[in-house]
């Protein structure tokens, strides 16, 4: 088995977010993840990023202690989040703001405590290509984070939408704190917050 090497990207190149966006649009997209399926009422428009191979197979995203998603400028440029918001539709903008983030922030209040997620690592998205995948890539990118959280004695949370994501972060040790239904427009889901010490 080829060498797993799993590196922090601080500031990261244009190539290596257009790699990262290419290996989580591929994870997402094949299967389809139920929460995307839902936020796109089943008609998700792939998008391809980066070059036809790529270095990069399996991305993590964490918060650490301290930081939330799309809380800084800086967050929201790396991201496109501007780019991504300006392609929804107005009832999907709707549904997000007025719903999806309520929602979402009083799941993880009611699952794993008020203040919980930032106060803890937060991962945020894991995504590997499906060529790669069952080769150790995520459960490396997770291990490379449980270090610091083990070392600092802070927990880690995050959240699925799928059973066999569920009982995959369960073998690691995760143990589910809760669940909520979100409906979107592709249908119904279940949101399961799971929680390390």
């Amino acid at each position: 088995m080829a060498e797993i090497v799993v590196r922090r990207l601080l500031n990261p190149t244009e190539d290596e977010i257009e790699q990262a966006a290419a290996v989580l649009n591929k994870a997402f997209l094949n299967p389809p993840d139920p929460f995307f399926h839902s936020l796109t009422g089943g008609k998700p428009r792939p998008r391809y990023f980066g070059p036809p191979r790529t270095y990069i197979c399996a991305v993590a995203v964490w918060f650490g202690p301290g930081t939330d998603i799309l809380e800084t400028e800086e967050q929201r440029a790396v991201a496109r989040w501007g780019e991504f918001v300006s392609k929804l539709t107005p009832e999907q903008k709707k549904w997000r703001s007025e719903y999806f983030i309520p929602r979402y922030y009083d799941a993880m209040a009611s699952c794993i405590g008020e203040g919980t997620s930032i106060k803890s690592w937060h991962l945020d998205l894991l995504g590997t290509d499906p060529e790669h995948q069952r080769k150790g890539l995520s459960s490396a990118l997770i291990r490379a984070v449980e270090s610091k959280a083990k070392a600092e004695g802070t927990m880690m949370v995050l959240e699925t939408t799928n059973d066999p994501n569920v009982a995959y972060y369960q073998k690691l040790g995760f143990v589910v704190r809760g669940a909520v239904s979100i409906v979107g427009s592709g249908g119904e889901i279940t949101l399961t917050s799971l929680s390390k010490a």
